[in-house]
């Protein structure tokens, strides 16, 4: 609602500090699953020391998942940046600080005796949406299926994440309590949804007149070499791969044995109730209601007598667990007790005096293992195949950070070898191809093999570039057409551009918009009026046209020029008045504005906590580490696989 106060924000690390809720630790699908952050692993396992923090060692390989973090954030907002220009724009060095940073805050806690339990840890874990199966509930299997993607272990993710609640037990209290005065958010509020009124002048370039001349070859040969960057095919690639599929595996009869004494509960005899009921605070007057359902009123119309609807009094179907819970372990075995249909005495609970109607009773005989063979043995078959799956990506995975290639890896895998058509990045035939184009053209120029993700769990590929084929001029005669259209629509161009210089000084002296379409010598559309409210655009998904930006920077009565998007002609445009409202008519405008100043003020005061934290223990950066770490950041193209 607010994104342009966002830029406000200087400081990268308080962003990456409140990235969720004041922590350094993300599970994003928009990641591939999720980044790890932190954790503590030694140096000599992780390949490495980047900095030491008094004693501690801190691991490079560690760093260098923050950095790759970073880089996938920043091309999740633009995916024309590669590897090159996130180094070249300082995205090493902030990664390494943000990590530190991280660390630092750490190593603080544990030498100031906080901590948090493993009962808190595991806690935290089960609340991972991306650890969350289908019935809601923390599901072992994709939890290992996970960690073991991301090549992770158990212990790992509790150290990180332990790690990060410690940093929020720190932070919140810290920053906790600040408040944004009414005075400084009411002004803001107020620009939020003042008015911007004009209008604006399309001169395109499709309603100039062409040439009647058509140009010479000598023209053309001109244009084509001033302009050979249209005419040059983009770089492509060819890509050898090999799909990698699961192999079902059936369970024994033993895992199926197993697997239905472990969970014996889920298929033993239920029993569920349809229920209602009616709650009164007064003892008597529940007595008095029921004594009328007794002598004949229907539970419904007895409801409504003491102001209930159908709808309020229907509790759906429950267990007995469920119902105790509602109301209390006593009403449920009186309310269990019943038969279909029934109606209870008057219960008593936290909540007031209760009247129940069995509504309808649901019972599910106990399953036998026969009965639910079919089911396990599809849930087993799935659990096997998928961990099948995985070994069989983690062994791979490990072939290519051994240093075998890709014929030898697929050889002994026995996969089958697709060679592609050249491609280009853009390339979108299938979806095989698109999951493959993007790491071919991030994995640099070498052929060292690859794993891609066509459909997580299911289907993978091993893949390598096979060859590159460099950027390329077409031959003139190939595109010669092109060119000759090319150099009429840059005529119509020139033509529209001086109108539009002409237009814009008739404007600047006065003359309305309605008569410079009417004087313009071609046909231009009609006048469009103009009226916006940043607060209006602000709630846009994605970024504002450059028009209506420069729209907002003009003042009452100035006139601008800018040009269409793709040379497709000019805008004229005129800021005619502004027209203020009040804030306080906009329901939740002002609050929400303090909000937005709170968060900036909460990144301030963390981020000075965490620069105090680090000067009382200043870390010693191992320059040739980070080094190496560009190094390998560059030659794998920011991939994982190394």
């Amino acid at each position: 609602m607010f994104a342009f106060f966002r830029r406000m924000t200087k400081n990268g690390f308080a962003m990456l500090l409140f990235g969720i809720v004041i922590l350094a630790f993300i599970f994003t699908g928009a990641l591939g699953g999720f980044s790890r952050f932190g954790g503590s692993g030694s140096s000599d396992k992780d390949g490495g020391t980047i900095a030491k923090i008094g004693k501690r060692k801190l691991s490079a390989s560690e760093a260098y998942d923050y950095i790759r973090r970073d880089y996938l954030a920043v091309r999740q907002q633009n995916p024309s940046i590669d590897a090159m220009t996130f180094v070249a724009s300082g995205g090493i060095g902030k990664a390494i600080s943000g990590y530190i940073a991280a660390k630092s805050m750490s190593e603080w806690a544990k030498n100031n005796g906080i901590g948090v339990s493993q009962k808190m840890v595991d806690g935290e874990i089960a609340s991972i949406p991306v650890f969350i199966g289908a019935n809601g509930k923390f599901d072992q299997k994709l939890f290992d299926a996970v960690l073991a993607q991301q090549h992770m272990t158990a212990d790992q993710l509790r150290s990180d994440i332990a790690e990060d609640m410690v940093r929020r037990q720190i932070l919140i209290p810290i920053v906790a309590g600040l408040k944004t005065p009414n005075a400084m958010a009411e002004p803001f509020a107020r620009m939020l949804i003042q008015r911007h009124e004009g209008m604006i002048l399309a001169i395109p370039t499709t309603v100039m007149p062409p040439s009647d001349k058509a140009p010479d070859d000598k023209a053309i040969a001109d244009f084509y070499k001033s302009h050979i960057e249209r005419y040059t095919l983009p770089e492509q690639r060819v890509i050898r791969y090999a799909l990698v599929k699961p192999d079902e595996v059936k369970p024994t009869e033993a895992q199926i044995a197993d697997y239905f004494k472990s969970h014996a509960s889920e298929y033993a005899a239920t029993e569920k109730r349809d229920l209602s009921q009616i709650i009164l605070p007064d003892k008597a007057a529940a007595e008095a209601l029921l004594a009328k359902i007794h002598g004949g009123l229907n539970f419904v119309a007895a409801a409504k007598t003491v102001g209930f609807s159908s709808e309020d009094i229907r509790l759906g179907t429950l267990s007995k667990e469920q119902y105790s819970e509602k109301a209390s372990p006593e009403a449920a075995n009186a309310a269990f007790s019943l038969g279909d249909g029934a109606v209870s005495n008057v219960l008593h609970s936290p909540l007031g005096w209760h009247i129940v109607h069995v509504d309808k009773i649901e019972r599910k005989p106990a399953a036998t293992l026969d009965q639910m063979r079919g089911e396990i043995t599809r849930q087993l078959s799935e659990s096997l195949t998928s961990k099948a799956m995985t070994a069989k990506i983690n062994r791979i995975q490990d072939n290519i950070s051994n240093g075998n290639g890709f014929s030898d890896i697929a050889h002994k895998e026995k996969l089958e070898v697709v060679q592609t058509a050249p491609l280009r990045r853009d390339a979108s035939d299938d979806q095989i191809v698109k999951s493959l184009v993007t790491p071919a053209f991030e994995s640099g120029k070498n052929s060292e093999p690859f794993v891609a993700t066509i459909t997580a769990d299911k289907l993978y590929a091993l893949a390598m570039v096979d060859h590159v084929i460099a950027p390329a001029a077409q031959p003139l005669e190939k595109v010669k057409n092109q060119v000759v259209m090319d150099i009429r629509h840059s005529e119509m161009v020139e033509k529209s551009r001086k109108l539009a210089d002409d237009l814009l000084k008739k404007a600047k002296s006065g003359v309305p918009f309605a008569q410079l379409a009417a004087q313009a010598g071609v046909k231009l559309p009609p006048v469009t009026p103009l009226a916006f409210r940043q607060l209006d655009l602000s709630r846009f998904q994605q970024s504002l046209p450059p028009a209506i930006i420069r729209f907002f920077e003009l003042k009452p009565g100035e006139v601008a020029l800018i040009p269409a998007p793709d040379e497709s002609g000019w805008m004229l445009m005129k800021m005619e008045r502004l027209v203020s409202s009040d804030p306080s008519k906009e329901a939740g405008l002002t609050a929400a504005v303090q909000n937005q100043f709170q968060n900036m003020m909460t990144g301030d005061i963390a981020e000075q906590f965490s620069n105090a934290v680090m000067q009382k223990s200043p870390a010693e950066i191992d320059q040739a580490a980070a080094v190496q770490l560009e190094k390998r950041f560059l030659s794998s193209g920011g991939s994982a696989a190394q």
